[in-house]
């Protein structure tokens, strides 16, 4: 019997990198700033070390107008 493996939520890093440089956001402590996260959560994100949670999630959709699967993938 196959078991599903659980499915995460992955930051698309390049999408990411083109919204902030279109932003003119060249530090990654400007590009958190913006969004409303922590300098270090964001970094974690980017590098795929902690998945995004829903706080995030709703931050960067929200800063960027992006949609969400613009910016997300669902991995399993």
């Amino acid at each position: 019997m196959h078991t599903p493996t659980a499915a995460v939520i992955r930051l698309r890093p390049d999408a990411f990198a083109q919204w902030a440089d279109d932003e003119g956001l060249a530090s990654e402590a400007a590009q958190a700033d913006r969004i409303g996260v922590d300098r270090a959560t964001l970094s974690r994100i980017r590098r795929g070390v902690i998945a995004p949670g829903e706080q995030f999630i709703a931050a960067a959709l929200s800063a960027t107008g992006a949609k969400f699967e613009e910016l997300f993938e669902v991995a399993s």
